[in-house]
């Protein structure tokens, strides 16, 4: 699963839903887990041709600060772990 999602607490809640299900038991993947691991697209960045890139991305790249995407990294990796 991939998300351009710059809150580490959304994130990890969608991490854990799409991997494990709804922790909150209230939506329909309460209680099903999906088995996926969820990365951000800056993760992806080496997989995208570099001119769709520059297009579509590099904009949202600039705008992201060093430590909230450390945080999004972060979180990601913690999750895809569990």
């Amino acid at each position: 699963m991939v998300t351009g999602i710059n809150q580490p607490s959304a994130l990890a809640i969608m991490a854990t839903t799409f991997r494990s299900g709804d922790p909150s038991f209230a939506g329909p993947l309460a209680g099903v887990g999906l088995g996926l691991a969820t990365y951000h697209i800056m993760e992806l960045k080496g997989e995208i041709p570099a001119p769709v890139w520059e297009e579509q991305m590099a904009i949202y790249e600039l705008e992201l600060e060093e430590e909230a995407l450390a945080a999004i990294l972060k979180t990601l990796g913690e999750k895809r772990e569990e």
